[in-house]
């Protein structure tokens, strides 16, 4: 198995099967599971979006080569063990009798078939390429053994691979999107199979029989779409669900008083930042000039502007009153004391004169006018905040209005927008998923920009990052993402807000290990011992 030189190594469809109902006295006295889900699932397509409710549902359906524990720790998935041969080449063994819901079983041809389409998925919004940019080819030594040939070192591949669902060839060689959400090819050798996916409603899952991994508590469970904080609240005490994630921060207390009800909550990698246009086109309506007019070019193309809005912005009040301290303000990728974190990085209090002094010198002394788009169900709190951060901004001549969408429709837009809220999760546990998929300069040739919707480019950051993807020694890669980190925001690439704390709520008898990734998993959820 890796040695601790990866960077966190390893410790330690619907196929014509009859319907397993849910109890008629409803969830908490059946053997289903009913989860009130805040973000909404746009594809059973585990390729199709990296987004943490899509991901929370593939991890149900489809297995990865390597898992990560509830406190990041990464653990055997598909692979029982792996090890780097060389600094180009890791060799994994695979758990033995693994099978497909249809019966087949896994090869190393599915798994090099999954790692080509995950890269090349039509009409993704954000897919998983950046993943697996290191990787070169992929081959069999024999039937439980392959080897990951990478184009250079590349010690966090076993990290990587944890976000990248393993689908079977057979039934997604010539699949689409649209046949994965039909359940056609949503054919995983996950814990539960696929019974029916409901854009906007619910998703309706039944236990596999021949998961390899621990006994599940569930027959079956049901995701359903509720992006109304107050209304997973009440559906939860009414006993409509037995679990939710995200309560409404202003229903905490609420919760924590029902002695029919367990709150279970853990600190999140995700930061929630603002996400500015960078090219010197102006974006359409969203940005005009101080009278509505039209302005010469893009202001948030310069640095300046940038930071002045930065500086506008009160995160201290975002997180304890806004957010009512379900947050931590920060000015940075990921939490302090998390690898790769700046050390001594902090949210400091708003300067507004600052800021003003900032546009004038950039050019505007008067300001201008500023859309910014949230999207409705998927970030705890997020209109609320893109409401206060529009008031702050105007409080400096930045006249800005706020736009809201719902995620569905949010997700295939956000590269028209001026400026949008937006969140990562920080699947890498690291600076890496950031700056490799968001700030990266888009190149689909070597796996980067995946997610970069906003124009950033800075060939300097991408060639920083690039050695610190190859470098085994632990300390010199920190030291070098936190460079990137460093440029990234000092260049004002985005504007980070503050950090998620995860929290999910469940009716009393229930346990759930609150993750750090946020991830809201059927499987993890157990009867509490009597």
């Amino acid at each position: 198995m890796a040695d601790e030189r990866t960077g966190r190594a390893a410790r330690g469809g619907m196929a014509g099967l009859a319907c397993l109902a849910m109890a008629a006295a409803g969830p908490a006295m059946g053997q289903g599971l009913s989860i009130g889900m805040a973000g909404a699932v746009t594809s059973a397509d585990p390729h199709f979006h990296n987004a943490s409710p899509n991901n929370s549902l593939a991890m149900q359906v489809f297995d990865r080569l390597v898992e990560r524990r509830a406190d990041g720790a990464l653990a055997p998935g598909l692979a029982e063990s792996w090890r780097p041969v060389s600094d180009t080449i890791w060799e994994f063994r695979l758990r033995p009798g693994v099978t497909w819901h249809d019966g087949r079983p896994l090869s190393v041809e599915d798994i090099a078939f999954s790692f080509t389409r995950a890269r090349h998925v039509p009409n993704s919004p954000g897919g998983f390429g950046g993943f697996l940019r290191s990787i070169a080819g992929v081959t069999a030594v024999d039937a439980t053994t392959l080897r990951i040939e990478t184009r250079g070192p590349a010690p966090g591949l076993p990290g990587d691979l944890v976000n990248v669902a393993i689908i079977a060839r057979h039934a997604a060689e010539d699949a689409s999107t649209a046949d994965f959400n039909a359940g056609r090819a949503a054919i995983g050798t996950g814990a539960f199979r696929l019974r029916s996916f409901r854009p906007g409603d619910r998703i309706e899952l039944e236990r596999n029989p021949a998961w390899w991994g621990p006994p599940l508590a569930w027959e079956a469970a049901s995701y359903r779409m509720m992006p109304n904080p107050a209304g997973r609240t009440a559906a939860l005490l009414s006993g409509d669900v037995d679990m939710i994630e995200m309560p409404g921060a202003s229903d905490l207390p609420r919760l924590r008083a029902a002695a029919q009800v367990t709150l279970v909550e853990a600190p999140g990698l995700r930061v929630i930042y603002l996400a500015p246009q960078h090219g010197d086109a102006v974006p359409g309506a969203f940005a005009t000039a101080a009278d509505g007019g039209a302005l010469p070019g893009n202001p948030l193309a310069r640095r300046e502007v940038r930071q002045a809005l930065s500086l506008a912005i009160n995160r201290a009040g975002l997180a304890e009153r806004v957010l009512e301290g379900t947050a931590v303000p920060s000015v940075q990728i990921l939490p302090q004391g998390t690898f790769s974190a700046l050390p001594g990085l902090e949210a400091g209090a708003a300067a507004p004169d600052r800021a003003r002094a900032l546009l004038a010198q950039a050019g505007y002394p008067g300001g201008f006018r500023l859309t910014l788009h949230v999207p409705t169900d998927r970030y705890p709190g997020a209109t609320s905040v893109a409401q206060a951060v529009a008031q702050m901004w105007t409080r400096i001549g930045v006249r800005t209005s706020v736009a809201s969408l719902p995620w569905s429709a949010y997700a295939t837009q956000r590269g028209s927008f001026a400026m949008h809220v937006v969140g990562l999760g920080n699947a890498t546990f690291d600076a890496s998923s950031m700056l490799v998929n968001v700030l990266g300069t888009p190149d689909a040739a070597r796996g980067i920009g995946a997610g970069n919707t906003t124009g950033y480019s800075n060939s300097a950051l991408d060639a920083l990052v690039a050695r610190a993807a190859g470098t085994f020694d632990d300390a010199q890669r920190e030291e070098m993402l936190r460079e990137a980190t460093r440029m990234a925001m000092e260049d004002g690439a985005i504007i980070p807000l503050y950090h998620q704390t995860n929290s999910w709520a469940l009716r009393r008898g229930l346990t759930y290990a609150p993750r750090l990734d946020e991830r809201t998993l059927a499987k993890d959820v157990r009867r509490a011992a009597p």
